[in-house]
Parts: C-alpha cells; sequence; structure tokens
C-alpha cells in the first residue's frame, strides 16, 4: 500500500491487489480528514484492506466518526463497507439497488479477491442528484458514467476531485450503449467546470485536469479515436482497452438487435487488432463467431 497525501486535508491510499495481468488497475482509496469527520472515498476489497486505512489514521490524526462514500456498485469499490459498522454509508440511489442486485454473485465470482471476512453492507443514506456537506466544504454528485449509479466527490476547500472510475488512464472502461455516451460525456464536461488542481482516479496515478481532457477526447470521438493508430505515442495498454470497449458496446448493441451497429463495431476490433499484432487469438476468434451469427 502506498500512502501519499494531497492538499492540505487529504490522503491517498493505493492498494496493488488488483494490479494483475486480470485487471491491471493499482485502486486508490481517498480519504478527506475533515475538522469533525473522516471522509472516506471508497472501501475497495474488504476489512484486512480497511484495516491498514484505519490504523494510519488513527495514528496520525485524532479519532473522528467516519462517513463512507461508495462511487458506484462494482465490487471493488465497497466490500470493505463492513470494516465500518454504525457508520453513515452514502451512495447514489441507483448504486443501493445494484448492490443488492448483483453484490452476491460478484462476491462469488472474486472470491479469489477478498481481504477479510467481507459482509456485504449497502449504503445506508442515499440521494439523487447530489448531497452537500457544507460545513466541511464537501460535495457528493450524481455522474453517470462508467455506470449509471456512478458518482464523484468534490473537496471544495483544497480544490481536489475523487472522479472514481469515470477517469482513467490511459482511457477509460466504457459499459454503456453509443446512445449512453452522451450522457457520460456530459459528466465529464462537469468535472472541467470545477477547475480542479488535483484529480483521483478510482484506478491509477493522481493526475490533474489534463488526465480529464484527454478522457473527454476519447469519449467525444468513440468508436473512432482521434488520431491514427501509434503505440509509440500511446502506448499497447490504450489500444487494449479501446478494443475491449468496443467488445463491451457491440455486445449491448447485439442484446438490443441492433446488428448493424455491433458489427461495425466488431469490425473495429479486427483492424485495431491486426495494426497492434493482438496476441489473443481465442477472442478474435470468437468476434469472427459473432460477427457471422448477425
Amino acid at each position: 500500500m502506498k500512502i501519499e497525501h494531497v492538499g492540505k486535508r487529504g490522503i491517498v491510499f493505493t492498494f496493488d491487489d488488483l494490479s494483475t495481468p486480470e485487471y491491471d488497475c493499482p485502486t486508490n482509496v481517498y480519504v478527506i480528514n475533515a475538522d469533525k469527520n473522516f471522509y472516506i472515498c471508497d472501501t475497495f476489497l474488504g476489512p484486512a484492506s480497511m484495516k491498514d486505512v484505519k490504523n494510519y489514521l488513527k495514528e496520525n490524526f485524532s479519532e473522528k466518526p467516519f462517513i463512507i462514500f461508495n462511487s458506484h456498485s462494482h465490487w471493488d469499490h465497497h466490500w470493505g463497507n463492513c470494516a465500518f459498522p454504525n457508520s453513515k454509508i452514502i451512495a447514489h440511489e441507483l448504486c443501493l439497488e445494484k448492490i443488492r442486485q448483483k453484490a452476491e454473485e460478484e462476491l462469488e465470482r472474486n472470491k479469489k479477491f477478498l481481504r477479510g471476512k467481507v459482509v456485504i453492507t449497502p449504503p445506508n443514506l442515499l440521494f439523487k442528484h447530489n448531497l452537500n456537506f457544507e460545513e466541511d466544504g464537501i460535495k457528493l454528485f450524481h455522474t453517470p458514467g462508467h455506470t449509471e449509479d456512478s458518482s464523484s466527490c468534490y473537496d471544495a476547500q483544497d480544490n481536489i476531485l475523487f472522479a472514481a472510475d469515470n477517469i482513467e488512464e490511459p482511457i477509460p472502461y466504457l459499459n454503456s450503449t453509443l446512445e449512453e455516451l452522451h450522457t457520460y460525456i456530459d459528466s465529464v464536461k462537469k468535472y472541467l467546470e470545477l477547475k480542479a488542481i488535483i484529480v483521483i482516479p478510482g484506478h491509477g496515478k493522481i493526475s490533474d485536469n489534463s488526465l480529464i481532457e484527454k478522457n473527454l477526447e476519447y469519449l467525444e470521438n468513440f468508436p473512432e479515436l482521434a488520431e491514427l493508430v501509434n503505440i509509440e505515442k500511446n502506448g499497447k495498454p490504450f489500444y487494449l482497452v479501446h478494443i475491449s470497449n468496443l467488445s463491451s458496446v457491440a455486445n449491448k448493441m447485439v442484446e438490443a438487435e441492433n446488428n448493424n451497429q455491433a458489427k461495425n463495431l466488431y469490425q473495429k476490433i479486427l483492424e485495431i487488432a491486426k495494426e497492434i499484432n493482438y496476441e489473443n487469438k481465442e477472442a478474435l476468434s470468437n468476434i469472427k463467431q459473432k460477427m457471422e451469427l448477425l
């Protein structure tokens, strides 16, 4: 675990448990040391992960109540909720709905990543548009994008934005249809209006508005790329995520019976894969089989 102080009162705990060939994503838990409360943004993989966070806070600061914020319903962002009994656990109202629908299934499917004994502990304080803690200068607000329940945390005192998985390096992962991308783009544009000096993604390095601008450029051009393939400039991970996004959106097009759109996206995967010498032959074979069925 890496610990980095940001601004006057922020601490970022970065965990490498998901820095694996399967996910390759260092994960950030952002803590705001406000006057009367600790605000903890996301709780990672379980109580063992949060024990390290709580111990650090106890050793370095006075004891205060914990207020937990879940940025969205994906398992790697709320498993540690159970480490905070009797605390306020805040999330968008859709987050609670999705946790109830999927949490147990996700727990079973990803149990190799459990850190401690996880008891699914849903949010107990919900909001629809935003929730402000004016005395602490903190704003929680709905920012649909990576998921429809995604929300973000803005520390107005330090001018720091915790964007969670809506913003990622090199580009974000998409879980939406082409039509839903407009909503995602609107959320990212709202980030830029804040003019935050520090931007903390759910996964990856602490950054600034340049990362938001890079993500926005990608989203506005999708499913195309803003420029020709250039591995030397952008790195191969950029194109691997792009392939994943094309596949994810194409699958949603199939579900919606938009077969022509899906086929076009699958074709783009084959074209990009050829340019970057994509090694996953099994995945490409599956794409070709899907195209034949459309």
